[in-house]
């Protein structure tokens, strides 16, 4: 998959919200069975009804930026558009990494999860960025 100034911004904005949402998604699915197998059938509810929002959301999303991208293809709005796909693109990554990071650190990846988490913890630069690890539970 291409991105970044191949990509440009609009359909490199698409991509990320569905990354974005795909995780959301996943997360919410877990959350669901996790609250049915413990009988929390409201949390449950809450859950699926959270789900279908963002389903409803993610489409008027996709509607809007796939407009956005037909005014993107003007001339010089074409040149802009793919610049801002660069920030877009490192955006992509950052997000994938904290993905896989957190799958890791979860032990989910086996001796290669191990071999990752190592690599992490020995560059002061990856350990920078999984500070800020969203996708990591923060202990205190």
């Amino acid at each position: 998959m291409k991105l970044g100034f191949d990509t440009g911004l609009t359909k490199g904005l698409s991509h990320l919200i569905a990354l974005i949402v795909t995780v959301a998604t996943l997360f919410l699915i877990l959350m669901i069975r996790s609250s049915i197998h413990s009988g929390h059938i409201k949390s449950s509810i809450v859950y699926i009804v959270t789900l279908v929002i963002l389903g409803a959301v993610y489409g008027v999303v996709k509607f809007i930026l796939k407009s956005a991208h037909k005014v993107s293809e003007l001339p010089v709005l074409h040149q802009l558009d793919k610049f801002a796909g660069i920030a877009v693109g490192i955006l992509w990554v950052a997000i994938i990494y904290m993905v896989m990071i957190a799958l890791a650190h979860r032990g989910l990846f086996g001796s290669f999860g191990e071999m990752v988490v190592k690599d992490v913890h020995e560059s002061s630069i990856l350990t920078y960025i999984n500070t800020y690890n969203i996708m990591m539970p923060k202990t205190r």
